[in-house]
């Protein structure tokens, strides 16, 4: 079976970077998942600007121009999203029509309108759609009829789709790349005296809430007893702002804002916390980062916005309202108190708890369980209906 991955963002950068995030990544790592089991994959691309590249990987690429939405007229983001992807499908054309995906899969709905697009004259295709967030768009409703199935990245996230589209999608978490994102052999000894490490990392965008965990930071920082650092990973557009909060507070020696760091820098950066933090203001459905944090065995704090609550429990996180730096401050205050917890503290066993149920491999064995279940019941829906049609 050929399936195709149709996600331009995938390589218009490096992960980690202002418009490649936790789509782009589940792209790759399911793709090779995919490809070691066996299949034939493609994945449909950006051809990335001057000065930019894109991560290596054994999937044969596709690459083709692509308008960034800066350029398109700003009558809102979705509107230069959609115009982004007809944009894409049109100078991938030649290339799409040359590989002949049986099944292509997407991640978000302003592809809907391709797909109903190729449907027309290959209605053998199968889409399956992979909901990682909403990204709804003014209409997208007529074009879902194209997709076969789907599936979301987490059960709140499935509950938004039904709401948008009437059908509920299947419940598949993002993977893990495992042979990076796991503990260290012989990780060094921790003391009770050591200074307590936060982690954190993604884009730097407003609604992934770090000037908030900056302002929780500043908090804790008037309480004598507790010795904290705290190091965040990334880049984007509301770098500068964030450099200048840390300096505002006084916290050029409590934060390092340390950029952008590839998988190996940032599994040793999580190597070396003790609890990360996932401080969302806006829905983050299921943050691959945090999943990685989780299998190299750290415990996650995380704000009622993320979707990994749905897929782990109080033995590896907590949790608090979103935007209530109060609520925030008081549950790093708790963790620090628990912060000499074997059970909690327990990198080893938490990687041997959540291994299998993040792997590449299961993950992509259940997209196939999904394309399989689609082609049965089609298959099925068929012979009923050759077998009504004898009778008459």
């Amino acid at each position: 079976m050929k399936i195709g991955f149709f996600i331009p963002n995938a390589t218009f950068d490096f992960p980690g970077s202002p418009e490649v995030g936790g789509i782009e990544t589940y792209s790759f790592t399911v793709g090779e998942a995919l490809q070691r089991m066996g299949h034939d994959v493609v994945l449909f691309g950006g051809q990335p600007k001057s000065g930019r590249g894109h991560r290596t990987t054994t999937i044969p690429l596709e690459l083709a121009p692509y308008w960034e939405t800066k350029s398109i007229p700003d009558i809102g983001t979705r509107f230069q999203r959609l115009v982004q992807r007809l944009h894409f499908a049109w100078s991938s054309r030649e290339a799409w029509r040359r590989h002949r995906c049986d099944v292509v899969i997407l991640a978000k709905p302003f592809d809907w309108p391709v797909a109903w697009f190729w449907k027309r004259s290959r209605p053998e295709l199968k889409v399956i759609m992979g909901f990682h967030g909403t990204d709804f768009f003014a209409c997208d409703r007529l074009f879902y009829p194209a997709v076969d199935a789907a599936f979301a990245v987490s059960p709140r996230v499935a509950q938004l789709a039904e709401d948008h589209v009437g059908l509920r999608p299947v419940s598949i978490p993002n993977p893990v790349d495992l042979e990076v994102f796991r503990p260290a052999e012989n990780p060094p000894a921790r003391h009770p005296t050591d200074p307590w490490h936060l982690v954190a990392s993604g884009r730097f965008v407003g609604w992934k809430g770090f000037s908030h965990l900056l302002e929780a930071i500043a908090r804790l920082r008037r309480d004598k007893a507790i010795d904290l650092r705290l190091t965040v990973a990334g880049a984007g557009p509301e770098q500068e702002k964030l450099a200048a909060q840390v300096q505002r507070l006084n916290l050029a020696d409590r934060v390092n804002l340390c950029g952008r760091l590839d998988p190996i820098a940032l599994r040793d950066l999580m190597r070396s916390g003790d609890l990360y933090v996932v401080p969302s203001i806006g829905l983050d459905a299921c943050p691959i980062s945090a999943l990685e944090a989780a299998c190299v065995g750290l415990p996650l704090l995380l704000s009622d916005q993320v979707g990994l609550i749905d897929f782990l429990t109080e033995r590896d996180l907590a949790t608090y309202p979103a935007q209530d730096i109060d609520a925030l401050t008081a549950a790093l205050r708790r963790l620090y108190d628990r912060r000499l917890d074997a059970e909690w503290a327990g990198h080893t066993a938490r990687h041997a708890r959540l291994r299998e149920q993040f792997s590449p491999e299961r993950v992509a064995q259940q997209v196939l369980d999904l394309i399989a279940y689609k082609l049965n019941s089609l298959a099925a829906k068929e012979h009923r209906e050759r077998k009504d049609f004898a009778l008459l």
